[in-house]
């Protein structure tokens, strides 16, 4: 991954957790907190192109939750 795409989608993941942060488990939020020091150190290094590997899929497996769990609020608010 390109570094400056790596930021843009590191803010990105900021703002999920910031927004999200309250309905989120302690276990959930400890690892999106985790993903995010990994990205943010990956981002720090002198490579241009970073290759993410299993952690590419712990991000989009911490989307898919956040994203049941707005999901799950829009439901429950109708």
């Amino acid at each position: 991954m390109k570094k400056e795409s790596l930021k843009n989608n590191i803010a990105t993941l900021q703002k999920l957790r910031d927004a999200y942060h309250s309905q989120l488990d302690a276990g959930d939020r400890e690892e999106l907190d985790n993903i995010l020091k990994q990205l943010i150190k990956l981002a720090q290094s002198e490579r241009d192109n970073i290759p993410l590997g299993e952690l590419s899929i712990r991000v989009l497996l911490i989307i898919e939750i956040i994203v049941r769990l707005v999901t799950n609020l829009t439901d429950l608010m109708k």
